[in-house]
């Protein structure tokens, strides 16, 4: 895939990732105005947007040509039409702040643009820091894979069946995410030098220590012999379950990147017919299971790492 359309796709992944968490947090949350950190992130969004700038200016232009016209007009000095345009233009000045702001706490759209503030920094969907070739070629065929999904989507015509592909796509957008979630953990614990050093030299201690054992007659140094080896041998089977885990994670990977094709290749069979609302439900159905174990793998791998 040429970089720059990698880039490209990488930037709209980012983006529906981002759509999705934000559909989720409104989902879990329907009155998210209670939750204080939307209000915050809602405000600060409106404050900063570029209408509310110009509306500023406007006003700030307003009041100086008040204060130079007002002397002409009602023959009043300069200092009165100092101070009624400056008074006149602070009062309008906070009335339209509060009436754009009330728009803007009235406005679901901006709402949601505000959340996709707050939740930007918890999107995690970089490939390129994906070091292991064979990873980062696996997700960017599950990238592929989504983009075609998307564009399939998006030439549908509008409609029920329309609502429910692009729910198909939200659910393809969550499992993009695992696939990517799932390969960085893989790669993280392949490059751990830690890890690949003590597999190799734990099972050689464990030998030796044994060997002490069996040659030791002192009681005491008996007894802790066998705590050490007992501690060793705990530490190589979680050694062991992690190497599993990264292998099982790698063939999962495979599948679901097949399964990704297949999906996708069904998606192109779905039409108007009635037949295809059930379809696309299996289709559904069939994502969600796949969601599921990736995450339930890069969660098992997380409890594995932490012992």
């Amino acid at each position: 895939m040429p970089t720059a359309t990698r880039k490209s796709l990488e930037q709209r992944a980012r983006q529906a990732i981002l759509k999705s968490i934000v559909a989720d947090y409104k989902q879990k949350h329907q009155d998210w105005l209670a939750a204080p950190a939307v209000r915050k992130a809602i405000l600060t969004y409106s404050l900063f947007r570029t209408e509310n700038a110009l509306l500023i200016a406007a006003v700030i232009l307003l009041s100086g040509c008040s204060i130079l016209f007002l002397p002409l007009v009602m023959g009043a000095s300069l200092l009165t039409g100092l101070v009624i345009g400056g008074i006149g233009g602070l009062v309008l000045l906070v009335l339209v702040e509060l009436l754009f702001l009330y728009a803007s706490f009235k406005n679901e759209k901006l709402h949601a643009d505000a959340v996709a503030t707050l939740f930007e920094p918890q999107v995690s969907f970089n490939p390129a820091r994906l070091r292991d070739r064979e990873l980062a070629a696996k997700v960017d065929k599950a990238l592929e894979y989504w983009a075609l999904i998307e564009e399939a989507v998006d030439k549908a015509e509008a409609g029920v069946l329309r609502d429910r592909l692009e729910r198909t796509v939200q659910e393809a957008t969550r499992w993009l995410q695992a696939v990517y979630s799932l390969a960085e953990r893989v790669d993280r614990l392949r490059r751990n030098k830690v890890i690949e050093r003590d597999l190799q030299t734990v099972p050689q201690a464990i030998a030796d220590l044994r060997r002490k054992l069996a040659e030791e007659d002192s009681p005491e140094v008996r007894a802790q012999l066998e705590q050490t080896i007992a501690d060793k041998e705990r530490q190589l089977r979680i050694l062991q379950d992690l190497q599993n885990s990264i292998e099982k994670a790698d063939y999962q990977l495979d599948s679901t990147i097949s399964s990704l094709g297949t999906v996708y290749s069904q998606l192109l069979l779905v039409d108007t017919k009635e037949e295809s609302g059930s379809r696309l439900s299996r289709l559904q159905e069939e994502i969600s299971e796949q969601v599921n174990r990736l995450e339930d793998l890069s969660e098992a791998m997380d409890e594995v790492y932490a012992r």
